[in-house]
């Protein structure tokens, strides 16, 4: 496949050395191409040769100016040091930048780092106030970056990001939790009919019917069923339906009576299932926004109805380019799917798209389950190349891997550097 179907959002972050404050690279990745620089930019210094090898010092070259009228001495260049970025070279940055070097300031800086955001102070700043008030947990520490490479710096949406990735929830089943807790408020309303307004009652049912259709069809979409529901639909329906419950609490009747609680209980219920699938889709919703080109993507968890009971289909489509213009190239993108099986466990499918051409790599979170898979696959390549040749799209190839880390979607969503120290390389100018 050559250079068209380089991995791009597949836990190494693509090639940006480390941003300092002033957002040019202060530190680059050793080539072993030499490139020439000019060490203090004074006019008559002579220019040196990158290192081929950290530890190595650069050969130095003669100035290309005009001859001197007589003989001198040439000047003494500094030697070029590449070293590997330490701890300390980020506590000492820090500290450059009016932030203490403690542990978690550094770890954080560290993360920032990795994801190539640049650690300036504004950036620290911002980061560290979206923290503010959270247990700053590692699930948080990442929602409230990915934000950052978004350009949103709210603390609310980086609660509901972060509870997203910690808890990890599942659509399907929180559909299926939903749907139960419809069924027990309209049977406690059955119960208490003289507890509430008959109209109201009346309101309330059919608005819980259309709720309960919907999730059916959102669930049913995987499939291509009735495929017009849409996020936004549902976030509405959701909202509308929740002020219209927040009224109903407000005019229950305060009674010990069985049917009175029975209602309460399941008013309760709902209001709580309710903003769970709500918080789910606005999570949704945030890892969708356009941003760095890392982090530019559409993210879609949908229920998938072809397993039994349902379990969750995660879709992942790259952006082209970055911000709020981007768009995504049918012809030229990335498409990851994440899904749970009933006999193989988790695997990513990731298709690689250039014009037209597409390279499939599936990844399995067992060695057992690679091999079933690659069997599996192995039979059923023929078909699907007929599938992608239905829609003009062609095969030139497909890979099975098993890698545990890269079997989840979450290490697509937040693409970093695999290591501090062993990726990222600074430059020292030694006297």
């Amino acid at each position: 496949m050559g250079g068209n179907f380089n991995t791009e959002g597949g836990g190494v972050h693509p090639g940006k050395p480390i941003i300092w404050p002033t957002g040019k690279s202060a530190s680059a990745p050793v080539s072993s191409t030499p490139q020439s620089q000019t060490a203090g930019g004074a006019r008559g210094i002579p220019t040196q040769a990158a290192p081929t090898r950290p530890g190595e010092v650069a050969p130095t070259r003669a100035p290309q100016t005009a001859a001197p009228a007589a003989p001198a001495a040439p000047a003494a260049a500094a030697p070029t040091i590449a070293r590997a970025l330490t701890i300390e070279d980020v506590r000492s940055h820090l500290l450059n930048i009016q932030v203490e070097p403690n542990d978690f300031n550094t770890k954080l800086a560290s993360l920032m780092l990795r994801n190539g955001v640049e650690l300036s102070r504004p950036n620290f700043v911002r980061l560290a106030t979206m923290l503010q008030g959270s247990d700053k947990s590692p699930a948080m520490q990442e929602s409230s970056l990915l934000l950052l490479m978004k350009g949103i710096d709210s603390p609310q949406a980086a609660k509901v990001l972060g509870q997203y990735f910690s808890q990890n929830p599942g659509l399907a089943q929180q559909f299926g939790a939903l749907q139960q807790a419809v069924g027990n408020l309209n049977s406690a309303m059955g119960m208490g009919k003289g507890l509430l307004d008959a109209n109201l009652v009346s309101q309330l049912g059919t608005l819980l019917s259309q709720f309960d259709e919907s999730f059916r069809n959102l669930s049913e979409k995987a499939t291509g069923n009735k495929a017009t529901v849409t996020r936004q639909t549902t976030l509405n329906d959701a909202r509308a339906l929740k002020a219209l419950l927040a009224g109903v609490q407000d005019k229950a009747p305060a009674s010990n009576s069985k049917e009175a609680q029975a209602l309460s209980s399941a008013l309760m219920e709902f209001h709580g299932k309710l903003d769970g699938v709500m918080d789910n889709m606005l999570a949704q919703a945030l890892l969708s926004q356009p941003g760095r080109s890392e982090v530019n993507y559409l993210y879609q968890q949908i229920p998938n109805a072809m397993t039994t009971p349902p379990k969750d289909l995660e879709i992942v489509v790259k952006r082209d380019g970055e911000g709020k213009g981007s768009a995504v190239d049918p012809r030229n993108t990335q498409v990851i799917m994440s899904l749970e099986t009933t006999n193989l466990g988790r695997i990513v499918v990731s298709l690689y798209i250039k014009d037209n051409k597409v390279y499939v790599v599936f990844v399995f979170s067992e060695k057992d389950y690679g091999e079933q898979g690659r069997a599996a696959i192995a039979r059923e390549y023929g078909d699907f190349q007929k599938k992608l040749s239905d829609k003009n799209f062609s095969i030139t190839g497909y890979q099975v891997k098993v890698d545990p880390a890269m079997s989840h979607i979450k290490s697509y969503l937040i693409p970093m550097l695999s290591s501090l120290e062993s990726v990222l390389k600074r430059i020292d100018l030694e006297a």
